[in-house]
């Protein structure tokens, strides 16, 4: 009765504020400014990038310029295309899907690696693909420890590094044809999705790397060793604003979607939100940092994401329900190392 009444109250609270304030829950203004920064970004650091390479140093400040722009792409326009929240045309809505191939990751693996078994197994050993990291991590209590987690909380910033390269490379192969997550194993992919895996993978190596080489006046070995250098920079940041907001101390990570009376109980447990009013997360994150409400409300587009915090918070405490949050995005890592320290010991 608890369960259904939060509930009730929760999705009403969220319904009634689009409809009172008669918006959409789609692409508001910002979000049609990020799509417009994400387009201009992405051709403008191209067309600087091949005009203005005119020195080795030049190009590698162009070209992660150019980079980044990737990254900006990855969490602020692919997540919410690939979840459907930002135009309700059928056709513009799956077009944008593909933002993520355009960024070397595949986009119909990251839904089902994202949108089926993370947001419906959070912090779950063997379901949640937030928390293999190939084994080098220990995230839950439920993990084996192994010698090498005594010392994760030393090297696990250079773990993350190799975030955007595992996945681009290596990942979205091993879940096509060596699936590690439950939800994978024995699943049939339809047949087009191998084809687009091949073709995408082949035009993102072709545009970021062989056309330069081909059409910039710069040394090959330079370009390579440019590209995998501003990828384990945005490996870092990009795994770092991904992990914050689930694998922290004050979080919990059950054993299965069973342990509580409702999901949204899990969702609440399992996630905690940081930098409510920082301006810089609420045009950068890609509203991760307000994680319940993407939770909660994943068809929703991240950018009114604030918005729906302020009605989720006191309705939770209405309730009884222990809404967490850090103030900063300093604050979370700081929890989740911590987190990952604590993890560090053996429990035996």
């Amino acid at each position: 009765m608890i369960s259904t009444a939060f509930k009730k109250e929760l999705y009403e609270a969220i319904d009634q504020y689009f409809e009172k304030n008669g918006i959409s829950r789609y692409a508001n203004g910002q979000m049609k400014a990020k799509l417009a920064i994400a387009g201009v970004w992405w051709v403008g650091s191209l067309v600087l990038l091949y005009s203005f390479s005119t020195s080795p140093s030049m190009f590698v400040l162009l070209y992660g310029f150019h980079l980044f722009s990737h990254l900006f792409i990855l969490l602020n326009i692919a997540h919410d295309a690939n979840h459907l929240s930002i135009f309700e045309n059928e056709r513009v809505r799956k077009l944008l899907r593909y933002t993520f191939d355009l960024c070397g990751i595949n986009s119909y693996m990251w839904r089902q690696l994202h949108n089926q078994q993370h947001h419906n197994f959070i912090n779950i050993k063997g379901e949640d693909d937030g928390l293999v990291a190939r084994g080098l991590l220990r995230y839950t209590p439920h993990h084996e420890h192994k010698l090498i987690h005594r010392f994760q909380h030393f090297y696990l910033f250079v773990v993350y590094s190799f975030f955007s390269l595992d996945y681009i490379f290596i990942k979205d192969f091993e879940c096509f044809f060596f699936p590690f997550l439950n939800g994978l194993k024995g699943k049939k992919h339809p047949r087009i999705e191998y084809v687009k895996l091949f073709v995408f993978k082949l035009a993102y190596i072709g545009y970021v790397l062989l056309l330069p080489i081909y059409f910039i006046g710069v040394p090959a070995g330079l370009i390579i060793v440019s590209f995998v250098a501003w990828q384990l920079v945005i490996g870092l940041i990009g795994a770092t604003i991904i992990q914050v907001e689930h694998p922290l101390r004050l979080n919990e990570f059950p054993l299965d979607r069973d342990e509580y009376d409702h999901f949204i109980y899990h969702v609440f447990a399992t996630t905690s939100d940081h930098s409510l009013n920082s301006t810089v997360g609420n045009w950068f994150y890609g509203g991760l940092h307000m994680h319940v409400a993407h939770h909660l409300a994943p068809r929703v587009c991240h950018t009114h994401y604030r918005e729906l915090t302020k009605l989720i918070q006191p309705i939770a405490e209405k309730h009884g329900v222990f809404y967490k949050q850090n103030k900063t995005i300093f604050d979370a890592i700081r929890e989740h190392y911590g987190h990952l320290q604590n993890l560090s010991l053996s429990t035996k």
